[in-house]
């Protein structure tokens, strides 16, 4: 399509979160010097369901922001912004200010 996006879009797999989470918290001392770099961080770890939404832990006007993104998932019916988001994955980076 051509489209190029304004900022660098980082997607991470990696194992390790039933063994103590050690996948995450690697990476994120590899990279924690960069924390201003990261706009949000995200997971999706419940296993194989109907997502609903999205859970989001930022200030007021970035959830604004994730609300009106999730109109675009209407014919989905995937719409709710739940109040808290948690996990392994990304703990370290939400505990330090990014947006989960």
């Amino acid at each position: 399509l051509g489209l190029r996006p304004k900022r660098t879009l980082r997607l991470v797999l990696w194992t390790g979160e039933e063994q103590g989470g050690i996948g995450a918290q690697q990476y994120y001392q590899l990279h924690k010097e960069n924390i201003s770099n990261f706009v949000i961080v995200m997971e999706s770890d419940e296993g194989t369901f109907k997502p609903s939404g999205l859970g989001f832990t930022g200030n007021a006007k970035a959830r604004a922001i994730v609300k009106e993104i999730m109109t675009l998932l209407r014919p989905i019916n995937v719409t709710d912004v739940y109040d808290n988001a948690d996990g392994t994955d990304i703990d370290y980076w939400m505990r330090d200010g990014v947006p989960g």
